[in-house]
């Protein structure tokens, strides 16, 4: 199978077929990121490796069977206006579009954050949509305009339901061309048995702990703004009684950890915040480019996670991400799409196996 990829990023489709054992090739892969290309070459062999998108010529790049890619979500100019392709000029999923034009892979797939459903009051996807969908989710799409004529299939998955203790919320955008392909379903949840002390590591460099004092400012944070008169309540979230932050997946020791996310989440509306949260569920929050993520072990003692950690927390072998800065190790896992949600994917869209 030719495999290509947009928004590369460290590899994470990649990792998943050879995790799979899927016979591919790497036709091309393409960020613009010159560490997370850094880190894809070293683990992986692409005939191509390209750096801007924006700068190709879709009819230089090499047809593939399956293309893959996570694009940044942002507003269309046009959008609302049922312009179609047109809708979307000058913003990255238009560069992506130009190859599925220029090439009609049998399957692609696109990721992207949550809330690129309610992006610019849902234009921007039912913009996306109308480009590429002859049917979505097995019902035809009527567009006033010529589209790509794929068959759409389009679902938000959880990280935390696919084995790995994250909770991380995606929505993946599956589009397959030809009719007698078109029989996929999305991976159905299962239960998480994993936790996140499973894949802590035993000894860990002094140098992620949070100083004392710092650990003395969050506290002296949640007890200054506990109620600020907005509505506003930033706390360590009492994971038994506060429903916000308990996920209640249960199990023996999962209350060995307390995972914090250290971002304050302050409110501008009048309608609350959420301040810096904290759950004991066995799972870890959302990864984002800055871990801003800490566990809180049995002797109180607060320490980020080590990138390690957020490989593993992203279905990435350990070191994956090693010969680059923390502050890019971090960076690029915050940025990937988790592997196991990928390897469900594929089970289902080449194989049907699971």
């Amino acid at each position: 199978m030719k495999v290509g990829t947009f928004f590369s990023g460290v590899g994470s489709p990649e990792q998943a077929l050879v995790n799979l054992g899927i016979d591919h090739s790497i036709e091309f892969a393409c960020d613009i990121d010159k560490y997370a290309r850094q880190t894809y070459l070293k683990n992986f062999d692409c005939k191509n490796m390209y750096e801007d998108i924006t700068k190709l010529d879709m009819k230089d790049l090499s047809p593939v069977d399956l293309l893959v890619f996570g694009f940044p979500c942002q507003a269309f100019s046009m959008a609302g206006k049922r312009g179609g392709f047109d809708d979307t000029r000058g913003t990255l999923f238009y560069d992506a579009l130009r190859y599925l034009k220029e090439h009609k892979p049998r399957y692609f797939i696109a990721e992207n954050v949550k809330g690129l459903i309610s992006h610019d009051s849902g234009k921007t996807f039912r913009t996306i949509l109308d480009c590429l969908a002859l049917t979505e989710n097995y019902q035809f799409q009527l567009a006033p305009f010529e589209n790509l004529g794929y068959h759409i299939h389009y679902k938000v998955l959880n990280t935390k339901d696919f084995g790995i203790p994250q909770n991380r919320e995606r929505i993946f955008i599956v589009g397959i061309r030809d009719e007698e392909d078109n029989n996929f379903r999305f991976p159905k949840p299962f239960h998480l048995d994993k936790k996140l002390k499973d894949i802590v590591e035993n000894i860990v460099d002094e140098k992620y702990y949070l100083k004392e004092s710092s650990v003395e400012k969050l506290l002296e944070y949640n007890k200054r703004n506990k109620d600020n008169g907005n509505g506003f309540r930033a706390k360590f979230h009492d994971p038994e009684t506060d429903l916000m932050s308990a996920l209640k997946i249960g199990g023996a020791g999962a209350d060995d950890l307390i995972t914090h996310s250290l971002y304050p989440r302050s409110s501008t509306t009048g309608k609350g915040g959420t301040g810096h949260l904290s759950k004991q569920d066995g799972t870890s929050y959302c990864l984002d480019t800055g871990n801003a993520q800490a566990i809180q072990i049995k002797e109180n003692r607060i320490r980020r996670l080590t990138p390690i950690e957020c490989e593993r927390l992203q279905g990435f072998p350990d070191n994956h991400t090693a010969g680059v800065s923390d502050t890019q190790r971090y960076k690029q896992m915050g940025n990937s799409i988790t592997v196991d949600v990928m390897m469900h994917l594929f089970n289902k869209l080449l194989t049907n196996n699971c």
